[in-house]
């Protein structure tokens, strides 16, 4: 039987700003290198949470459209809504809500100040 994988896509550029801002911030609060973040693999499961986090935030906390935080992270589209279900019912079930509130501010404050390059 012939098993195919559905690739990620390629990297068509830099990361943007936003996804780079909100992946070095689920970094910080996972206490994670940001290569972990990053890399292409899935890696450990603390590295896919924290992942996970970041594309969320970019997305729902910056706006940034799904595809764009897919090909930044150069992940499948499905992946980032996957994503975001996770953490929204992360928020729901664990009483986190405060917690990832505080990370969309501060992601937030940053754009707008301009800072985190």
């Amino acid at each position: 039987m012939l098993m195919t994988q559905c690739a990620a896509p390629p990297p068509t550029g830099p990361m943007g700003r936003p996804s780079l801002l909100a992946a070095r911030l689920a970094a910080e609060s996972s206490g994670l290198p940001l290569h972990e973040i990053l890399h292409v693999r899935r890696g450990r499961h603390a590295s896919a949470s924290a992942r996970a986090l970041a594309m969320y935030l970019a997305h729902v906390g910056l706006g940034e459209p799904m595809g764009r935080v897919a090909l930044d992270f150069r992940r499948h589209r499905s992946t980032v809504a996957h994503a975001c279900r996770r953490i929204e019912e992360h928020r729901e079930e664990h009483g986190c809500d405060g917690w990832i509130d505080g990370l969309e501010q501060r992601l937030r404050r940053a754009t707008e100040a301009g800072h985190g390059e």
